[in-house]
């Protein structure tokens, strides 16, 4: 007779499910093929730190999830263990890493001066020779310059982090007084006591805060002079662009540069202080007008110039400073859902006032940028660096722009240095949100 079979044990272990072991087995295959391909040659003689070059070529790393933790904390016991004569690979790990927790809270590279070993010393503590000893053999040398209102508690942390997740930690960390003036951090990061990282953190005022931008409206700009026109338009520079209804040509030129990707607004006729013998132009915000009128003006106004995202004010000193005539406005532009700016100039308005009382979105313009005032490159700058400043003691700044070749060209090349201070320039409506 064929033989039962045997029922299982109640004792019997029950086998592991084999998605479980799957699931083992494609870690560990993914961390053995991880560490092979980052795992640079290994060497029998001690290698020097990375050069500027090669730290200039490889790219911040981001941690985005526990994985990347996971991963880099591998790699660098990976490296500090089994590839541990491959110092100058645990070096570039270390550099990417941190960095990318500075980029994480605004601090780029651009504002990392890399100086040799030893170097930051000639600024730094007396009577620490134990200090400085450590800190003379940190094989990589930093110097941040950080903003003025800079959280050094935040950069710290941020280091602080960066090093955990790779297993490492902090040496020793001071604050100190600066050489010019504040606060600076002082810190020696490494493994166990062994450094890799002198990082000094320094606040400057030539460093903008993260998040300070300049809005630039561009006023009066035509096709009588095609190569500016042409300038403009074609222009990496975000400018919002004023239009005014009674121009010509003003609903193809809003069409080219809305194709182009600059921003248009309405540049609204207001009445002036010494009208009617300043004369604001056709359609003009009168005193003397009722709400019907007012909104009949804006509208015909709006269709002269095609889709905008905002309304500018020209002229209105008087019409500016006049709450009825105010209130007529912003309750208008505010059912259209557009930002009004205040372009009057110096004095003050009721528009702040009836924006709050309305709950429009009002905006004031807070400088200009006059080219056929400068006849230099150096001229533009030295205004440039005080509208800076300006908009990064108020965090935003809104500046009217006539047309100048002289000043468009000095904006499109210190584009990227502004980005690196910390300074975005915006189209007007960005500061309305």
């Amino acid at each position: 007779m064929p033989r039962k079979k045997r029922s299982p044990s109640r004792k019997s272990r029950r086998a592991p499910s084999r998605g479980f072991i799957l699931g083992i087995v494609v870690v560990l295959t993914g961390v053995a093929v991880l560490v092979a391909r980052t795992r640079a040659p290994m060497t029998s003689h001690p290698i020097p730190p990375a050069s500027a070059t090669e730290e200039e070529t490889a790219k911040p790393i981001v941690i985005d999830s526990d994985w990347d933790r996971f991963r880099l904390r591998m790699q660098s016991e990976y490296l500090r263990t089994i590839g541990a004569s491959d110092r100058a690979a645990l070096l570039r790990l270390t550099s990417r890493t941190l960095r990318g927790s500075l980029e994480a809270i605004g601090i780029d590279r651009a504002r990392i001066e890399e100086r040799g070993a030893g170097a930051l010393l000639s600024k730094g503590r007396k009577n620490a020779p134990a200090a400085a000893e450590a800190d003379a053999h940190a094989p990589i040398q930093w110097h941040i310059q950080a903003p003025r209102r800079a959280s050094l508690f935040r950069i710290n942390d941020a280091l602080t982090q960066g090093m955990e997740v790779l297993g490492g930690n902090v040496i020793r960390g001071v604050e100190r007084p600066a050489p010019l003036a504040g606060v600076l951090l002082d810190l020696t990061l490494g493994y166990g006591r062994q450094p890799t990282h002198k990082i000094i953190v320094e606040p400057s005022e030539a460093v903008a805060d993260r998040g300070a931008q300049l809005a630039l409206i561009v006023t009066d700009l035509d096709r009588k002079s095609a190569s500016l026109y042409r300038a403009f338009l074609r222009s990496p520079v975000p400018f919002s662009l004023a239009l005014r209804p009674d121009k010509p040509e003003v609903v193809s030129i809003g069409r080219e540069m809305r194709g182009a990707g600059h921003e248009t607004l309405l540049q609204l006729p207001m009445e002036p202080k010494g009208y009617p013998r300043v004369d604001p132009g056709k359609d003009a915000i009168l005193l003397d007008l009722s709400r019907i009128e007012i909104e009949d003006r804006i509208a015909r106004c709006l269709t002269a110039v095609g889709p905008v995202q905002g309304v500018v004010s020209r002229l209105g000193g008087a019409a500016l400073n006049d709450p009825d005539v105010m209130r007529a406005v912003l309750d208008e532009v505010k059912r259209r859902d557009l930002p009004f700016i205040d372009a009057h100039g110096s004095g003050a308005t009721v528009v702040d006032e009836i924006g709050e009382e309305t709950g429009a979105q009002t905006l004031v313009v807070g400088a200009a940028l006059d080219g056929n005032y400068f006849g230099s490159a150096t001229g533009v700058r030295t205004r440039l660096k005080e509208l800076i400043q300006s908009a990064v003691q108020h965090g935003s700044l809104i500046v009217t722009m006539t047309p100048s070749p002289l000043v468009l060209s000095v904006l499109e090349e210190d584009l990227p240095k502004l980005k690196a201070q910390g300074v975005e320039i915006v189209p007007v409506s960005k500061l309305a949100l």
